[in-house]
């Protein structure tokens, strides 16, 4: 009886090189694959934190109309002069809001000084 002999010229080593380097690839596309969907993941999030910025900037927007709405000088001066305060209306002409009482002369300082002979 003949036996059968299978002359194979891929050995283990081979084989074993083969489906290690295959391991690597397949890990490879797969790390691959979950830093892309890592990325879109993030990029998901920035959209909806970009869409809610939006948002609030609309809403802190229209806030502000509406401050500036209840808050003309045509409402709050007769608020203001009815509590007593000295509230006068700006004149557009001048050109500084705020009026200082003069310096004293720098003789009346000077004359507060004493002298040293």
């Amino acid at each position: 009886m003949k036996r059968n002999q299978y002359r194979n010229k891929i050995g283990l080593p081979v084989v074993t090189a083969v489906l290690v380097i295959c391991a690597a690839v397949l890990l490879a596309a797969l790390s691959v694959v979950v830093n892309k969907n890592r990325i879109a993941a993030l990029a998901e999030q920035q959209r909806l934190v970009e869409q809610e910025t939006k948002l609030l900037d609309i809403e802190i927007t229209s806030l502000e109309r509406k401050i500036d709405q209840m808050l003309d000088g045509a409402r709050v001066q007769p608020l203001l002069q009815a509590k007593g305060t000295w509230l006068q209306k700006i004149n557009p002409q001048t050109r500084s809001i705020i009026r200082l009482k003069p310096v004293p002369a720098a003789k009346t300082v000077a004359q507060a000084k004493p002298s040293t002979s």
